[in-house]
């Protein structure tokens, strides 16, 4: 049996200093470590002075003056014979020469390792017989693996592959057989026929379970993995055409909700995990390499290796206060030490092309639309025969939305090398990204529209004896160019025009017209200025780790985020024919923001095994840091060219600030966790988090948060090895804890006061005034309590991977404002911890694997639901109606969060005899064609006792699925991604006809209406704006808004070849991949003219949201082209 020799040192008791002492002293010893980074070999010198000393001996006084362990088999140790030796400070290798000079032993060192074997024993005879092999063990990309076992079948005889996979080992001459293993990969044997080298290729295992995930201040095995954790490979998230990680990783895990409520370059995303659990924010923490609070929007997607998403108390409470919504700790790449320097280029380059989804009308249908709607409502037609007969003859002019769109490029540029020594690591990456957008023009100066991001990162690790620094730097800079006006308005302009009109005119003149009044967008797009955002981020972790004993380590870690973000604004002046301009006020503003989140930490880990038993217990402090602040300029009435000041410009007083968004706050915070595994069979997890938040008054800053964990690994029972040929694995889990949520501004439990411009009028002119904001000392945290149920599985020689989790959380003490205060009381109330919501669903994730000598494939799938409920709003309130646009949105205990509330429809009039025995609303006029609102209490009359619940905008089984393919070199990535369930409402001009006479004309998907030949429309009749119908039918919030949202869209094609490595190694490279790349290729939804992922929620489904309008940048449709080069 093999076993680690671990030394074993005196432990003295520490204490624990201010924080600023302690950061100072990090960075004294980081410093130090790293200045002598050039000293690393000299530092792996030993002294020795034995006589007659058993080899184990020798082994113990090297590993005390190095960073080197020993693995040996206790049975070798006797072969040694003893040994006298005196050295003074020589390197290691030498030391070990000599020590195993003339011993029946050998060694090999990998990494930090020092590997003990026996010589094999022959005989003179038999080694004439023999013959040497020699060879190279790759991975399945080509690149070499040094470490592989390469062992002579049925004999002792083996060796290790050195540092870039090679081998050379003596066997027998005839009928050898070579067994390849290494730890996570296929094991391979080869037989040897003739004197050619034997170079073999070895792929990774298709255990699952094996795999190791990082959690929460360390690592994992999934086998005893105890908590519900999800991790995401850096795989999963290379070639896709995105410029933000976030869209990466949408689909990739089961209850990591992401939608896009905007499409446009650079645009944010909202994410859940799990759904809500709470009515203020709901986002998870993100944590990158150890450091809280990172950006996940600005890192590169091609230097992260792997994302982890922690979803239960049982694996997020080690974050504590920060953990109630999940958290995703994503780890960035790095060198490996003992390996040689690799050189990696990938780039992609594509078009991207906007899908139109809105169709208008012809110009002269929707003449014909307008008077029909005008007849239903006894008013004259606007429209003569002739005029229609004239508008056909004419011809559609340019006025839509495709005309002011373009196909845009979309790149990607990565350029990383890595590689390490004896003692150290490194890893440099340069990423740059380009979006263009799709929208026409560049705002009539610079660049055209579009989003840039440019990263630098630069990874750095060294060793020195016991102790290991590593330091993380990263850079980037993002540039986004948007126009003055917002997209909302570019596309409600273009959208609403009929199409008889024209976007210029044959000299190229801005149009305007009666329906766009003096707005021409065309115009705006192309001279009337543009918002630039120029954001500045730096990233550091400078960490530490010294080993005491092989047991105990200590860790110190200090980092953060740096942020310096601009903004400057510039609207120009755009003139229009015959009437009309744009942009007179000339408005320039700038503003600037800061911000610099420190954090700062120290924890220790101590790691034991007693026969068959496992323990280990990390304990840590840890402070995160937070200050912002910013500014903004703005002034009107600037140069045309220049938008810099001039005669007659004016500062804006009312939009500018000297102070904006002051805030500073603090988290002292307490941190451990104890695991205990008995055969590795039975697992036992403990963990705790106690913050102290600066965002809360003194008595309420200090919070509590543990959970429990337990698990056990049936399969190893005796009674399943009966079913070891089908269950390989069975694991089942299961969790509890109590996480928290400082769901609270940084003052808020203080009275504060802002000030205004205009507070009242005197003497003709404004004054200034200010107004408070109440506070409220006694709150306090946000509770989750979570239980989570897991089992997971794997069956017929792990070819089939199952996990599926049950959860179940119940949050407590949510801040809500109080609706039992009259308005007489005259002003806003603080907020207090009231409301109180459960949480529940369930998960489950399939993943196959088959392969052949020649073919490899994978089928992974996930899916998981989850639904909320409302168990107390707020004191004296059962539930809360809020008008949105012409329907509600309903809040009410006992059921989920925020739902849509209206009236029900079944169909429409379809005579006057219907209309006649039919309820309605008291003092409608109704007529055929118009809709019919259910009666749900059977009163005989419509009225708000018959509003019920309309649908839910969640999203509701969320699933994705990937396809992998490998044959010969060529390789196929197949990724789908949907939603299975969600309520959209939707209002404006895409969904009313000639809505409010804002739009003028009607689309494709309004066409089908109601009439005595179509009594079972979409819609109801058309009717003009005003008349009767009208407001029946469009001004009575009802389900008659409502779209089914759900969808199933072809997210990801990748189709790539490999050449082979005999090929590319001629020209020196090792690996060369070429790929084919596809995004958004296709959506099969029911909701055909809007994209069905667009929301108009954030993340909490806030009743204050606006409604959605539709009027949204177009989903863009990636083709293009890949390449990967490896030296």
């Amino acid at each position: 049996m093999y076993k680690n020799f671990t030394a074993f040192c005196g432990r003295r008791p520490c204490r624990i200093y201010k924080p600023l002492l302690v950061m100072k002293l990090i960075l004294l010893l980081l410093t130090a470590t790293f200045l002598q980074v050039s000293a690393a070999t000299y530092a792996q010198k030993v002294t020795l002075e034995v006589k007659n000393a058993g080899i184990k001996q020798i082994f113990e006084q090297i590993q005390a003056q190095t960073q080197y362990d020993f693995l040996y088999n206790t049975d070798d140790l006797k072969l040694a014979h003893g040994i006298s030796i005196k050295l003074k400070n020589v390197p290691l290798k030498q030391a070990l020469d000599k020590c195993f000079d003339g011993q029946p032993l050998t060694y090999t060192i990998e990494n930090t390792t020092i590997l003990i074997k026996r010589v094999p024993a022959v005989t003179i005879t038999k080694q004439q017989q023999r013959k040497t092999v020699t060879g190279t063990v790759t991975d399945s990309s080509g690149i070499g693996l040094p470490g592989v076992t390469v062992k002579e079948k049925n004999t002792q005889n083996a060796v290790s592959t050195d540092n870039q996979g090679r081998y050379s080992i003596e066997v027998a001459d005839e009928g050898a057989v070579l067994v390849f293993t290494f730890i996570g990969f296929d094991s391979r044997e080869v037989a040897v026929t003739g004197n050619d080298p034997v170079n073999v290729s070895l792929t990774e295992s298709n255990t699952a379970l094996n795999e190791v995930v990082v959690v929460g201040y360390g690592t994992q095995t999934r086998l005893t993995l105890t908590g519900a954790v999800n991790q995401i490979k850096s795989e999963n998230i290379a070639n896709k055409p995105v410029t933000n990680t976030f869209q990466a990783l949408q689909g990739e895990a089961p209850n990591l909700i992401i939608q896009q409520n905007q499409l446009n370059p650079g645009s944010n995303v909202i994410v859940n995990i799990r759904g809500i659990g709470t009515l203020g924010n709901n986002d998870p923490l993100i944590v990158i390499d150890g450091i809280i609070g990172g950006n996940l929007n600005t890192l590169n997607p091609n230097d992260i290796a792997s994302v982890s998403v922690l979803k239960d108390a049982g694996s997020a409470a080690i974050y504590g206060s920060r953990a109630a919504n999940g958290v995703l700790l994503v780890t960035t790449k790095s060198g490996k030490m003992n390996q040689k320097t690799t050189v990696n280029i990938n780039a992609n380059y594509g078009i991207q092309t906007p899908r139109v989804l809105v169709k208008k009308v012809g110009a002269w249908d929707n003449a014909y639309f307008k008077n029909e709607s005008l007849v239903n409502s006894d008013l004259p037609p606007i429209y003569t025969p002739d005029d229609i007969q004239q508008l056909r003859d004419q011809g559609n002019g340019t006025w839509d939305v495709e005309h002011i769109l373009k196909n845009a490029p979309l790149q990607s540029h990565n350029f990383s090398i890595g590689g390490g020594g004896q003692t150290s690591s490194y890893y440099v990456s340069l990423g740059y990204q380009d979006q263009k957008s799709n929208l026409i023009g560049n705002g009539g100066s610079g660049a055209d529209f579009g989003y840039q991001k440019y990263n630098v990162r630069v990874n750095q690790t060294s060793v020195l004896g016991r102790f290991k620094g590593n330091i993380i730097l990263n850079y980037t800079k993002t540039r986004n160019k948007t126009n003055s006006v917002g997209d909302n308005n570019i596309f409600a302009d273009a959208n609403r025009v009929p199409l008889n009109y024209s976007w210029t005119d044959a000299n190229g003149n801005y149009l305007t017209n009666t329906v766009a009044s003096q707005y021409n967008e065309y115009g705006v797009l192309e001279k009337g200025g543009f918002n630039q955002a120029d954001n500045d981020e730096i990233f550091a972790n400078l960490n530490g780790q010294l080993t005491i004993t092989n047991d105990l380590k200590l860790t110190a870690v200090v980092g953060g985020t740096l942020t310096n973000n601009g903004n400057f604004f510039k609207r120009t002046q755009v003139d229009y024919l015959p009437t009309g301009v744009y942009g007179n006020d000339r408005t320039v503003f700038d503003n600037n923001a800061k911000s610099f989140l420190l954090n700062t930490q120290i924890y220790a880990d101590y790691t034991k095994r007693f026969t068959d038993h496992n323990l280990a217990v990390k304990m840590g402090v840890s402070n995160e840091s937070f200050n912002s602040r910013g500014f903004q300029l703005q002034k009107t009435l600037t140069d045309q060219f220049l938008g810099t000041p001039t005669t007659g410009t004016i500062v804006d007083p009312v939009n500018s600030y000297n102070s904006l968004d002051v805030t500073e706050s603090s988290l002292n915070s307490l941190f451990g966790r104890i695991s205990y595994s008995y055969k590795n069979r039975y697992l036992l997890e403990g963990t705790f988090r106690v913050d102290g938040s600066s965002k809360f008054a003194r008595g309420n800053r200090t919070g509590f948060f543990p959970s429990i964990n337990a698990g056990w690994l049936i399969s190893d029972e005796a009674f399943m090895q009966p079913l070891t040929n089908v269950v390989n694995t069975l694991k089942l889990r299961a969790t509890y804890g109590i996480l928290g949520n400082q769901n609270v501004n940084a003052y808020q439990y203080q009275t504060t006061y802002f000030n205004y411009t205009s507070a009242y009028g005197f003497n003709g002119v404004p004054v200034g005034g200010a107004g408070y904001l109440l506070s409220n000392p006694l709150l306090t945290w946000e509770k989750a309590a979570t239980f989570n149920v897991g089992v997971d599985a794997s069956f017929f020689n792990n070819k089939l991977d199952l996990s599926f989790d049950y959860f179940d959380k119940i949050t407590r003490d949510i801040l809500q404002r109080r609706y039992d205060v009259p308005l007489l009381f005259g002003a806003g109330l603080a907020d207090y911890n009231v409301a109180k919501v459960k949480n529940r669903g369930w998960e489950l994730t399939l993943t196959y694997n088959v392969k052949s000598r020649n073919v490899s494939q994978s089928f992974s799938f996930n899916v998981g639901d989850s639904k909320n409920t409302l168990l107390t709003l707020t004191g004296g309130a059962s539930q809360e109606i809020v008008q949105q646009d012409v329907f509600s949105l309903l809040r009410r205990v006992g059921e989920p969060i925020t739902q849509y509330y209206g009236y029900e429809t079944d169909g429409f009039f379809q005579n006057q005899s219907d209309v006649n025995n039919y309820p309605k609303p008291a003092g409608s006029t109704v007529t055929p064609g118009d809709l019919k609102f259910v009666d749900q209490n059977n009163d005989g009359l419509i009225d708000d006792k018959d509003k019920v619940v309309l649908g839910n905008p969640f999203p509701r089984y969320t699933f994705g699925f990937t396809y992998r393919l490998a044959v010969k070199g060529f390789d196929l990535s197949l990724f789908i991604q949907g939603v299975g369930k969600r309520d959209a409402f939707l209002r404006g001009e895409l969904v009313e006809p000639f809505h409010y006479n804002y739009g003028a004309t009607m689309y494709e998907h309004q066409t089908n209406y109601w009439t005595p030949n179509n009594p079972d429309a979409r819609y109801p009749k058309l009717a003009a704006i005003g008349s009767a119908s009208n407001s029946y039918n469009w001004r009575n919030g009802s389900d008659l808004y409502k779209y089914d949202a759900a969808y199933i869209r072809l997210k990801n094609v990748n189709l790539g070849y490999t050449f082979p490595t005999a090929m590319s190694s001629k020209i020196g490279i090792q690996k060369l991949r070429v790929s084919l790349i596809g995004q958004n290729l296709l959506t099969l939804t029911k909701l055909k003219f809007i994209d069905p992922e667009t929301t108009e929620f954030d993340n909490r489904l806030a009743t204050n949201s606006l409604s959605n309008s539709a009027r949204t940048y177009p989903l863009p449709v990636f083709y293009g082209a890949g390449i990967d080069v490896t030296f």
